[in-house]
């Protein structure tokens, strides 16, 4: 019986713990990489106009290439989605920029920086990974499993104690 009582009061702490404990934000798209490392990652680096912007994917004329095999004046066909929270890639037909990419992909993660903003202007797509960077830092969960599991024993502790002093408990 004492074991029982026991148990029931350390999951209570416990949950209590769990459910108390502060949320973090969720972003589904979460890019640790710098900008150095997403150049050596990268395949190919072309800097170049949008001239075709599907569901599916981007078509880029070439302007410019600081890597890979791609021509001056070459189309280059990428597959990105479209919405950043998949880690996809909001371009705009017309809008000039450098993108980064592996294996016909790119995205948000990849490095895509739009060229013909003034430089030192955020675009959306660089905040938002400058947030998503420094959410995915912070990770609580360790701490409150092993807080809750010492809020859990005390709380046993004092049940059992209380219980012994009462006279309701057998040694």
């Amino acid at each position: 019986m004492r074991l029982r009582a026991l148990l029931v009061v350390a999951l209570a702490a416990l949950g209590l713990v769990v459910v108390m404990s502060p949320a973090e934000p969720a972003w589904a798209c979460s890019c640790a990489l710098s900008t150095t490392e997403r150049d050596e990652r990268a395949d190919s680096i072309v800097v170049g106009t949008v001239s075709e912007v599907t569901d599916r994917g981007v078509r880029i004329t070439v302007d410019s290439v600081e890597k890979g095999g791609a021509g001056v004046g070459d189309t280059l066909g990428l597959k990105v989605s479209r919405s950043e929270e998949s880690c996809g890639y909001g371009f705009r037909v017309g809008a000039r920029y450098r993108v980064n990419s592996s294996a016909g992909e790119t995205g948000l993660c990849a490095g895509i920086r739009e060229i013909s903003a003034p430089a030192l202007a955020a675009t959306p797509s660089a905040a938002s990974v400058e947030r998503t960077q420094v959410a995915g830092r912070h990770v609580p969960g360790l701490w409150w499993i092993v807080g809750g599991a010492t809020v859990a024993v005390l709380a046993a502790g004092l049940v059992v104690a209380a219980r012994r002093r009462a006279g309701g408990g057998h040694p």
